[in-house]
């Protein structure tokens, strides 16, 4: 009588439920870890875009006071720019706006002074029903600078803001080859009721997001 080949099963084994809770445990912990990261990082990378931003605002203003063709065209810069500083502060606006045709372009100019000097107001960013400016506004407060020679500059006190005030007021009196000012940064964000005018009483109660100095040279 002829045999049958016999047939073998083979049985594999599967994953335990104490395997399975393990793993998804050992996943969920990793998750947690990932989000706990997610956040440090996203803050990171927000700095990091402050940074640069800031950075741009600095390096626009300088290249504005240093530079630009529509502050004293056919006069002294530096004798604009003193006028402006020496004995109080002046305040520049710097932000994107649209114009007429929806073109962002960048505005930078100072805040209520001469003909001297590059001018943007209020009306550059808002009309009263429509706010022109894209996105944030940095106003930059100007002042003299302690870096000034010392019998060059009258010391008003810790607690005054403007703190210096330059001695002599004509521009042209004035001995030294260059005028170094504080620029205070700070951010502001557009409205329909946005006002140029800074009141340094309430300034100095404000914390600028960057403070340097700067100097303009004849």
């Amino acid at each position: 009588m002829k045999q049958l080949p016999s047939c073998h099963v083979t049985s594999q084994k599967g994953f335990s439920l104490i395997e399975v809770v393990l793993a998804i445990g050992i996943f969920l912990v990793t998750v947690l870890a990932l989000v706990g990261l997610l956040g440090p990082t996203l803050q990171s990378v927000d700095e990091v875009e402050k940074t640069d931003e800031v950075s741009s605002i600095v390096n626009t203003i300088n290249a504005f006071l240093q530079n630009s063709p529509e502050i004293a065209p056919g006069a002294s810069r530096f004798n604009a720019i003193y006028n402006a500083v020496s004995q109080d502060s002046a305040t520049l606006l710097v932000f994107r706006a649209y114009d007429a045709n929806d073109v962002i372009s960048l505005k930078v100019g100072f805040v209520g002074e001469t003909d001297q000097l590059a001018r943007v107001s209020d009306s550059d960013v808002t009309d009263g029903s429509e706010v022109f400016a894209a996105g944030t506004i940095y106003r930059a407060v100007l002042t003299p600078s302690s870096v000034n020679p010392v019998d060059e500059r009258a010391d008003a006190g810790v607690n005054s803001y403007p703190r210096y005030k330059m001695s002599e007021e004509d521009p042209s009196a004035y001995p030294e080859g260059s005028f170094a000012m504080e620029v205070r940064i700070f951010a502001e964000e557009p409205s329909l009721t946005f006002d140029d005018a800074s009141v340094l009483d309430d300034l100095q109660l404000k914390k600028p997001i960057f403070t340097y100095n700067t100097a303009i040279v004849r």
